[in-house]
């Protein structure tokens, strides 16, 4: 009404209002009446706008590969992506111009720049396998290229997909791969068996090893034995020489003490003998007669009759014949 509009912007929208070539107001997600006839506005966009690529590069061994992968970003300086770009917005809030869609173009033209320079340094084996190297790559080079940085933009993440080659060249790669596998397989059976053969040898000769000790053991606890029952011999031996010695020590003793006592009897017996020879010598001097008389001092009466008896029958009172009666034979007898 009498060209009075409003205008809302989201949250992820940095507006601007232009009015005689100068900036009247400007922010993100706000809202406002403007005078449509001498006004213009201008809509910078701030989320993060992911962009997936894939590019056919060229190795520095001729072979073709494709990259590919995801690019995310977001617009940091609105004022200056303004300056560069024309974001310019009528009524209904579209675009007066193609220039905001062509915006990922200058951005993938900046990827494909920064792959094909890496990708120049590279062979074929080596681009296969430098994800890692092209994603830092890219996370290094991307934020330093002037074009991104004249319109405020910032790169936010960088994620490679895949690298991969053309399908004939996969499949050569995918040969050679799988005879090396193969060779590869080969080599460790061969390198396998001969380490089963190798610890087999070993294995066998640490069995004679334990045999021989064994052996040696075996002989050893024999010697041992054999020392052992020569040392018990030569014990018993030497017990049985003792023993004989012993005995043969107790024999001489016992010899000696036979002939010691013998000695002494026999001296016992002179010396009995020259007693005796002596009382016979004294007994020669004395008188039979006498000797009688001295005897029967002290006599029994039955021994002084029976003298009597036989004084009747020697010398001058020899009798022939002597009777005796009954009587004085009893009383001889009791």
């Amino acid at each position: 009404m009498f060209g009075i509009s409003f205008y809302k912007a989201d949250p992820s929208t940095h507006v601007m209002l232009f009015k005689n070539g100068k900036i009247k107001l400007q922010g993100r997600g706000t809202s406002f009446y403007y005078f449509a006839p001498s006004a213009s506005l201008v809509a910078v966009p701030l989320s993060t706008k992911e962009i997936p690529f894939v590019f056919r590069m060229k190795t520095n061994d001729f072979q073709d590969v494709t990259v590919q992968g995801q690019i995310t970003f977001r617009i940091e300086n609105p004022e200056l992506a303004a300056q560069m770009i024309n974001f310019s917005i009528n009524a209904s809030g579209s675009y007066l111009s193609e220039e905001p869609e062509k915006l990922e173009e200058r951005i993938m033209r900046s990827v494909q720049v920064v792959v094909r320079n890496t990708m120049d340094n590279m062979n074929l084996q080596s681009a296969l396998t430098s994800a890692q190297l092209l994603t830092k790559t890219l996370q290094d080079e991307l934020p330093a290229q002037s074009s991104l940085q004249k319109i405020g933009i910032e790169i936010t993440e960088i994620s490679l997909t895949a690298i991969t080659p053309t399908p004939e060249t996969a499949k050569a790669l995918e040969a050679e791969v799988r005879e090396s596998l193969l060779k590869d397989a080969d080599n460790a059976i061969y390198a396998r068996r001969l380490s089963s053969i190798e610890k087999e040898k070993q294995v066998r000769e640490e069995e004679l090893e334990t045999e021989k000790a064994i052996a040696r053991k075996q002989q050893d606890l024999e010697k041992q034995v054999l020392e052992a029952e020569r040392e018990k011999m030569q014990q018993k031996f030497t017990m049985n020489q003792e023993k004989l010695e012993a005995s043969t020590d107790n024999e001489r003793k016992r010899a000696e003490l036979v002939e010691l006592e013998n000695a002494n009897s026999k001296a016992k017996a002179d010396t009995r003998a020259y007693d005796i020879r002596v009382q016979l010598e004294a007994f020669n001097d004395i008188d039979v007669e006498r000797l009688k008389v001295m005897s029967m001092n002290g006599a029994k009466p039955e021994q002084l009759i029976a003298q009597a008896i036989e004084n009747l029958t020697q010398g001058d009172n020899k009798v022939e014949n002597l009777n005796l009666s009954p009587d004085l034979l009893q009383s001889l007898i009791k």
